[in-house]
């Protein structure tokens, strides 16, 4: 038995990050990772997508998803948790990252299956980029 029941169609996958600086945020995620703004009804939550992801921004504090626990704890961005993005040419996208002035937490690529790097986005959450390692899916079949 399952303590909670699946849609009947597999659901769009969604992450949500909290941010300091949502103008911020959105520009860094549209300019820089490819993702589209879908929606942004306020100015403290923003809706984006890329391919099937969606990625919710919301500012912490705030009746957008970052409103305090009971305790008064309130969210805050960071952490280790973090989405993965597939790109074609991982070592032409660190490049171009790095001209943009984004911040590397470990930018050497490294991994069997996958080359990855870790990035930050403005608010501090980490962000995995990957590259498939050639051929090594297609051995793994």
């Amino acid at each position: 038995m399952q303590a909670v029941d699946q849609p009947e169609r597999r659901a769009t996958p969604t992450i949500r990050y909290f941010v300091r600086d949502l103008d911020a945020a959105v520009d860094f995620y549209r300019q820089l990772l490819g993702f589209e703004e879908e929606l942004r009804p306020n100015p403290v939550f923003a809706m984006l997508y890329r391919g099937d992801l969606r990625l919710l921004l919301s500012v912490p504090g705030t009746y957008a998803g970052g409103h305090a626990l009971p305790d008064g704890t309130l969210p805050s961005p960071g952490g280790w948790n973090r989405i993965l993005l597939q790109v074609v040419d991982l070592d032409a996208a660190v490049e171009a990252l790095r001209r943009a002035g984004v911040h590397f937490l470990d930018d050497r690529p490294s991994g069997v299956a996958v080359r990855q790097v870790l990035l930050e986005d403005p608010s501090g959450n980490p962000i995995e980029l990957f590259e498939p390692a050639t051929g090594y899916h297609e051995r793994a079949r």
